[in-house]
């Protein structure tokens, strides 16, 4: 079982156990203050809060025991918050209850005048530290303290201590003119414990209300900018974490960085003029369509289809597609995944358009200077919109290849230049099955061999919400669920994750190379049996084969063995499935063969950044409350936005403390690998545009900054995204004329 799990599952069952113990405590050190009217429960209550003191002080010291493990177990950024903010919480009222309250409550001890309220004031003081630290570990957990957060909460702590310990020395007083009665005492607990439903349904509402967006938002926020703390460039020092910035220095202020004009996000475009290589029409439409599994569902497509048109182009083309939105309401955009395109074109709403509304067209122009599998979608309300089918493959092959010959199932959208865009969905011929790419240079890439043409189609996993709960499909081009391809042909699969959750694939009945890894050729693929494939939302794993005389099956599973869907290919389309998950996980960082780095073991980064992904247990976000998933300990627009310069060699260390995957998509940018847990890879150089982090993980990733803009960076888990796990990178200078909000239309996630 994962570290992680074993020792964040301890501290949350010992931090309910400690505020339950302690709260218990607290009762019979309360019934102290009245020993002199109860001679009989005195004894009751002195041996209660004895035991109650002993046991919370055991699970106290309990709880150090598991934060230290985590510090060995899993490194000091696993714990740093714990240590630094929540262990005083607890551990300076421990040493006061152990040093006041034990020594009274002993056996044989005696009980002075001040005893009860030493004892109560220590032992509630010591109930109110946990209570502090429980909040913070599921409200509001601090993933990067600063001195500032661990002051305010010692403070709390301390003013609470003074209060509590002033109230029940005037309670003794009291006490001692007149003995209270059972329904007084009755009636004090009842009001304090409505007082306390009050105050946090009071809390409640005010975090609902004050957590809703404005209707017009910058998705810019000066006050978040973190410089990195590499050396000095420009004129900036290296700064920590969440450090506050003058807002001079922000990309929203009107002059650049070296004091020069300011440069729009409307004016890094692609060539606007020239004809392009391909031109495409995508039209976002409502549409019933069926899956495999009989469900009919209402989907959203582009061009009446689920998925979208493969677009495929070659490296170096020009590329021109023209978005319209027929009928989706809140708006549509195209985001290119994994595409490094200017960042006029990333089609985030808010940051470098406005949302497309119904009726309403949008044109994106960009070069493709790579090659690889890539895939589309929009970025509108993504949690919803690429649930409901707005997405497709992009498939940029090499300069050497041709973009005119396709899979099988064709290009049905591939636009010719002029064409009536209401003509674009259908009305382009299929080629015959079995009709393909060529050879190329990409590594693992299927060539035609002994008069077979090679087999190369996407293949999308997505999930879908069914009257029947939600169904998880695989999606090929229209050849049927089970192609039938002749043996001895050269076959690649390219895999695309279009789900939020991560999805765990088999390939049975022959051994398979996995080619490239987000469109990246993995150098020197070796030929693997058996192997299990995890793939994050978001992420493609190309798997090529030479098909042999007996069936293969193509099977994802979600949790548990039994596989969620499958496909099966075979000579004639038919087979019997083998849908076994048994085997290993492929590690991508142990598999190919080394090659060198394109960073040295003396890189000499410019900057260097931290992202703790955390969630909080309980929160408010825009209106709702739920569980957010935040970095740094902040959800969207408070989480941090690094800031780098043109040219700078970038590193980011990225440290999953939630319970779940979080595979973290940087707009408009590669990361190469550095490390993961700390050990470099061994195998093939990675580069990744989608890094999946598991629980427990710390990557160290690297990139060099060459794509001027605004760009996101965020979990696609899409609805992590939507509930606070997203950020951005922004360079100096650079400005946009869009907003977020209702006044707008423009939600991205």
């Amino acid at each position: 079982m994962n570290d992680l799990f074993v020792i964040y599952g301890l501290e949350i069952l010992l931090m309910v156990l400690l505020v339950s113990v302690w709260g218990a405590a607290g009762l019979a050190a309360n019934g102290l203050k009245y020993a002199a009217f109860r001679p009989e429960a005195a004894v009751r209550w002195k041996r209660a809060a004895r035991r109650g003191i002993k046991t919370g002080l055991a699970l106290v010291v309990l709880w150090c025991a598991v934060m230290a493990a985590g510090w060995v177990r899993l490194g000091w950024l696993f714990v740093m918050d714990r240590v630094a903010v929540m262990m005083p919480l607890m551990m300076l009222p421990a040493l006061a209850v152990a040093r006041l309250a034990l020594p009274s409550l002993a056996r044989g001890g005696a009980m002075t005048a001040l005893s009860p309220v030493l004892v109560a004031s220590s032992v509630h003081a010591m109930l109110l530290g946990t209570v502090l630290a429980a909040w913070l570990l599921l409200f509001d957990i601090p993933s990067i303290p600063e001195f500032g957060e661990a002051a305010a909460s010692l403070a709390v702590l301390a003013a609470g201590a003074a209060l509590l310990y002033l109230h029940h020395r005037r309670r003794m007083s009291v006490i001692r003119i007149r003995r209270p009665g059972f329904r007084v005492m009755l009636l004090r607990q009842t009001a304090l414990l409505f007082t306390a439903v009050l105050l946090l349904a009071a809390w409640h509402w005010r975090s609902l209300e004050a957590s809703r967006f404005p209707d017009a938002m910058s998705m810019i926020h000066p006050e978040t900018f973190d410089f990195g703390n590499g050396p000095a460039r420009a004129g900036h020092s290296g700064h920590q974490a969440r450090a506050r910035h003058p807002a001079a220095h922000a990309p929203s202020h009107p002059d650049g960085a070296d004091g020069g004009r300011a440069v729009s996000v409307t004016e890094l475009t692609g060539p606007q003029t020239g004809e392009p290589d391909r031109r495409f029409v995508l039209i976002a439409q409502k549409q019933t369509i069926s899956l495999p599994s009989g469900h009919a569902v209402e989907a959203w497509t582009f061009n009446g289809q689920v998925p979208g048109p493969s677009l495929v182009v070659r490296e170096g083309d020009l590329v021109e597609v023209e978005l319209i939105n027929r009928d989706i309401e809140k708006g549509v955009t195209v985001h290119w995944h994994g595409v490094d395109v200017p960042n006029a074109e990333d089609g985030v709403p808010g940051v470098t358009q406005d949302a497309v509304m119904p009726g309403q067209s949008h044109i994106y122009r960009f070069v493709v200077n790579e090659t690889g599998t890539h895939w589309y979608h929009s970025h509108q309300l993504s949690s919803i919109q690429v649930a409901k089918g707005l997405f497709g493959a992009f498939i940029i092959l090499p300069s050497g290849e041709s973009a005119g010959e396709r899979e099988p199932g064709g290009d049905p959208a591939a636009a010719e230049p002029g064409r009536d865009p209401d003509d674009a969905a259908g009305s382009t011929p299929a080629p015959e099955p079995g009709a393909g790419p060529a050879t190329g240079p990409e590594a693992g890439r299927p060539a035609a061999k002994d008069g077979l043409a090679a087999i190369d189609m996407p293949v999308f996993v997505h999930d879908w919400e069914t009257e029947d709960g939600p169904v998880t499909v695989l999606h090929l081009p229209e050849t049927g669920r089970n192609p039938a391809i002749p043996p001895g042909a050269d076959v690649r699969l390219r895999l695309i994750n279009s789900a939020s959750l991560t999805k765990v694939f088999t390939l049975n009945g022959t051994a398979f190379k996995v080619a490239a890894i987000d469109g990246w050729d993995i150098h020197r693929p070796e030929d693997v049996e058996g192997r299990r494939l995890i793939i994050g939302g978001g992420g493609r794993y190309d798997v090529t084969f030479a098909m042999p005389a007996h069936p293969v099956t193509l099977a994802v599973h979600g949790e548990g063995p039994v596989a969620s869907d499958h496909v099966v290919f075979g000579k004639d389309g038919r087979g019997e499935p083998d849908t076994r998950i048994g085997g290993d996980v492929l590690d991508p960082l142990a598999y190919g063969a080394p090659a060198p780095s394109p960073f040295d073991e003396i890189a000499r980064f410019d900057r260097e950044f931290l992202m703790v992904l955390d969630q909080i247990y309980f929160g408010h976000y825009n209106g709702r409350a739920g569980t957010l998933w935040a970095i740094n300990g902040e959800v969207f627009p408070h989480t941090p936005t690094f800031v780098v310069e043109e040219g700078d060699l970038v590193k980011v260390k990225i440290v999953n403390r939630s319970l779940l995957y979080h595979p973290m998509h940087l707009h408009g940018h590669h990361v190469f690998v550095l490390s993961r847990n700390g050990r470099k890879p061994e195998g093939s150089p990675l580069w990744l545009d989608t890094v999946l982090v598991e629980p427990g993980e710390t990557w160290e990733v690297a990139f060099r900054a060459d794509n001027p803009g605004i760009w996101m960076d965020h979990c696609h888990v899409l609805e992590h995204a939507a509930w606070g796990m997203s950020m951005h990178l922004v360079y100096p200078g650079i400005v946009t004329p869009f907003t977020v909000g209702d006044a707008s239309g423009n939600h991205p996630e």
